[in-house]
């Protein structure tokens, strides 16, 4: 009887690559042996449900939609109060691996946002991701080989130009890239699952840059060439039937009309402000800003105008999402996010009916805009769509929604690099065999899971919104929430 190798899979997720991107740095050469691997591999667009890092990687990890898994935002709004921070602790579903794990397979976890604390241990190596306050493994005894790859996780906070940013990114890249290496070589694993966010990093100040292979883009490219030789690394050392899923959580386009819907929301006089109780410098930024032509903006944030920016503390100010100054406590309505918009949730009755119409109302006059425009509960179907937002917006290619409060208009134009709801799958057998795809229309984030864990023969959880991609054979199914819900408890209590 012929020797069947024992299956193994690794996704390795490369955060805001759309297929467009990688199609186009394929072409200038900095990939040239993922340009060989997507020649006999299957690969395409992978569809997102909400295009947002935690809410994404979320679905990836867990197969289930945010309904499902409870994320939707990295805010959670509270009645007539601040809201609060998304945590794990909101994820209510298990990842691939703690399901790997729960089969009695082992597992490693490195750099995924919304991992970590980990729930399932056993069988189980995490690394943190840049979410998470500060760089921590389980078990505990690991920390002493991750720290001398990583260094602090999080973007990397430049001090006098982009080309000195893009030189930490790629350091940044190469020690994450160089940490990937050494697990997946010297630990056991079935199920191998890492992301690799510095993409996503670049793309924010210079997609278009990168695309075109323009300036200081052109150096950018350096963080692709070591994601290359990652993707050849794993090709070259990963054991024999390994399945090698490269998966995006989302995309990126520049767009070039903006609708500010938290100055729509505040010319209804549905939001308000708290730039009274800001620092003096903040409030003299936001003030300035609001007069700033457009393309005076775009030269701060995307062009060489960012070094005295970044010196005069300007580009925290203005671009940091905590910067927005929104009073919760006495706004009627307010979006987080690019696509979620949410009603105070202490209103109710007639008077939540009538805010809500009073938004959709005024949305429906830039629906040209949008991709998807729908009341969040229409959108987003399980057990947690209580979560979702109220107004759900997805924009269409070429326009972004933005949240930011120093704008004057309701709608400008300009430049914006934007995520979009598209991403990127790539799917091979290390081995060089063909692999059997079993629908190649509508790839989804939540096939990945399944996928992955059909691959090595774990059961699959009836209850996941995703299928596999490939054909399995009398596929084993098992419900884990009961389970998941027991050790959630547990670790709660335990860490309380």
């Amino acid at each position: 009887m012929p020797h069947v190798a024992k299956r193994r899979c690794v996704v390795l997720g490369l955060d805001g690559v759309p297929l467009e991107a990688i199609n186009r740095i394929v072409e200038h050469g900095a990939m040239p042996f993922t340009r060989t691997l997507l020649q006999r591999s299957f690969h395409g667009e992978l569809l997102v449900d909400l295009p947002f890092t935690l809410s994404s990687w979320s679905s990836i990890s867990t197969g289930c939609g945010p309904a499902k898994h409870g994320v939707f935002d990295c805010l959670y709004p509270q009645p007539w109060s601040e809201p609060k921070l998304v945590t794990r602790e909101m994820v209510e579903r298990p990842t691939m691996c703690e399901i790997a794990a729960m089969n009695g397979l082992r597992a490693v976890t490195i750099s995924v946002p919304m991992t970590c604390p980990p729930v399932v241990t056993s069988r189980h190596i995490v690394v943190s991701d840049w979410t998470y306050p500060k760089l921590r493994t389980w078990p505990e005894s690991e920390m002493e080989t991750v720290s001398r790859f990583m260094r602090v996780e999080g973007p990397p906070k430049p001090v006098t130009s982009l080309e000195e940013r893009v030189e930490r990114l790629i350091e940044s890249v190469d020690r994450r890239c160089s940490l990937i290496e050494y697990m997946l070589q010297n630990r056991e694993w079935d199920l191998f699952y890492a992301v690799v966010p510095e993409p996503d990093w670049v793309f924010h100040f210079l997609y278009t840059e990168i695309l075109e292979k323009r300036g200081v883009g052109a150096r950018a490219l350096r963080i692709f060439e070591r994601i290359d030789r990652l993707i050849r690394f794993i090709h070259e050392n990963a054991p024999e039937n390994t399945l090698l899923i490269m998966c995006s959580d989302h995309g990126f386009m520049e767009a070039h009309t903006s609708l500010n819907v938290n100055v729509l929301l505040q010319k209804l006089g549905l939001l308000k402000t708290r730039i009274s109780r800001l620092p003096l410098r903040a409030r003299i930024v936001h003030a300035i800003a609001r007069y700033i032509p457009p393309s005076i903006r775009e030269r701060i944030k995307y062009g060489h105008a960012f070094t005295l920016a970044q010196r005069l503390q300007v580009v925290d100010l203005l671009f940091h999402t905590g910067r927005i100054p929104i009073d919760y406590a006495k706004s009627l309505a307010y979006a987080t996010i690019s696509y979620n918009l949410y009603v105070n949730p202490g209103l109710e009755g007639e008077e939540r009916r009538r805010v809500v119409e009073t938004v959709l109302r005024a949305l429906s006059e830039y629906r040209d805009m949008f991709e998807v425009l729908d009341l969040g509960q229409n959108v987003f179907r399980g057990p947690f769509s209580d979560r979702a937002p109220t107004i759900f917006m997805v924009p269409k290619r070429g326009f972004n929604v933005s949240t930011r409060l120093f704008y004057r208009n309701v709608v400008e134009r300009g430049r914006w690099y934007v995520h979009s709801s598209r991403g990127f799958i790539a799917m091979t057998l290390l081995d060089g065999y063909e692999l059997e795809v079993t629908h190649r229309e509508s790839v989804r984030n939540v096939d990945i899971a399944p996928t992955a864990l059909a691959w090595i023969s774990a059961a699959l959880d009836p209850d996941m919104d995703g299928a596999p991609l490939i054909r399995v054979e009398k596929p084993r199914y098992r419900r884990y929430q009961a389970l998941f819900r027991s050790l959630k408890r547990m670790k709660l209590s335990s860490s309380a």
